[in-house]
């Protein structure tokens, strides 16, 4: 999961950065993972940029977007439907919930990551939406001598809606379409797009990761053992975290703890016990920058819970030639307290193709993430890559 060998691949001709140059970049990455920030940009109102993404890089680097498996369904996701919860006591029951689960093993840790997004396109002089669509698994051994195996597929591209299948065919069914831009992007950033129906272009990885260090570092770089070593109790964990978040000062980019700690939520994406979890859990209740939305669908149709962890209001998205506000949450599942959908972003108002509420693109861990004694095997029809897949 390595921004700056994606970039490296889209920019074959690129002179090689020194190794102060990476790693300030590696620093400012680590550091804007989980805030949204918006890049100035003269005439325009900021942009939300996620600079935690997985999936591949959609026209020129300048537009990396992670893209992964969409519902099968055609039409475009409705926003979720809060139900008001207590506040953050919603978190607190969780935990206590949680923490009565037990403790699941097996030699693998399974990430199947989906996302999905939506994108206005054209095709001869009329426009539509598409649903892209990739995936991207990674299997993480408890022993650090097994192999990391990651794949990505490159799932489809396709009209959204039937309506917006009408429209494609009433223009000849294009194999490839236009993308619809904002005004003044650059021409390499919007370049066509080739519509699929069927997974392809798929690449995989497979080899022992040197110290058995995790993909994930936004928390730092651990290992599966330094998240089996952290403690159950909120106190003793926020004390845990204080040390990591000391331990990384000696980057580029400092950050109050306090900031850290807001991010501190991506334990609930990782292999941690059901204890670690629940003090995850309610060390996050007590923050200020936490919030409990209420309880909703998530876009693949599971109940859950959502929360904000840091500032997920006041920015804006491109869709098609528009510049669209959006907000975010994040979805958890009320029975483990894992996140089931995160970076959910949700149009806060229409625009053209575009309606009000509506799911714009969100990540989605797939049911079968968790722990697993299955092995993973080399996926068939696909190409093996001698670079981190990102």
């Amino acid at each position: 999961m390595d921004e700056l060998t994606l970039l490296a691949r889209a920019l074959p001709d690129a002179p090689p950065p020194s190794a102060a140059v990476v790693e300030r970049a590696r620093a400012r990455l680590a550091a804007a993972r989980e805030e949204p920030v918006r890049p100035p940009r003269s005439g325009r109102r900021g942009r939300l940029v996620w600079a935690w993404t997985l999936g591949t890089a959609m026209a020129t680097a300048a537009v990396v977007m992670a893209v992964v498996t969409l519902v099968s369904s055609l039409a475009p996701v409705p926003a979720p439907v809060l139900v008001p919860a207590g506040g953050n006591e919603a978190l607190l029951r969780l935990a206590d919930e949680v923490a009565k689960l037990p403790d699941d093993r097996g030699a693998y840790w399974r990430r199947p990551l989906l996302n999905n997004g939506l994108m206005r396109v054209k095709a001869g002089d009329k426009a539509f939406n598409v649903l892209y669509s990739s995936r991207i698994d990674l299997w993480q051994p408890r022993d650090v001598r097994d192999p990391v195996h990651a794949e990505r597929w490159e799932q489809f591209v396709r009209p959204a809606t039937p309506a917006d299948e009408r429209v494609w065919r009433a223009a000849g069914a294009p194999a490839t379409v236009q993308r619809v831009c904002t005004p003044g992007t650059r021409a390499g950033d919007c370049k066509k797009m080739r519509m699929r129906s069927k997974p392809s272009d798929c690449l995989y990885t497979h080899a022992a990761e040197p110290g058995g260090v995790l993909g994930d570092r936004r928390l730092g770089e651990l290992t599966l053992a330094d998240l089996s070593a952290l403690p159950g109790d909120a106190a003793l964990l926020r004390e845990r975290l204080r040390a990591y978040w000391k331990a990384g000062e000696g980057g580029m980019v400092r950050e109050s703890f306090e900031k850290y700690l807001s991010r501190s939520w991506v334990l609930l994406e990782l292999p941690v016990s059901p204890s670690v979890r629940a003090a995850a859990l309610r060390l996050l209740a007590g923050l200020p920058t936490a919030k409990v939305r209420g309880s909703v669908t998530d876009p693949m149709g599971r109940q859950g819970l959502a929360v904000t962890f840091v500032k997920s209001e006041g920015f804006t998205a491109d869709f098609g030639a528009d510049e669209v506000a959006e907000r975010y949450i994040t979805i958890l599942d009320p029975r483990t307290g894992t996140v089931l959908a995160a970076h959910v972003s949700i149009a806060a108002e229409s625009a053209e193709g575009l309606a009000k509420g509506t799911v714009m693109h969100y990540q989605a861990w797939a049911p079968e993430a968790g722990w697993t004694d299955e092995r993973p095997e080399r996926p068939r029809g696909c190409r093996l890559s001698d670079r981190p897949i990102p």
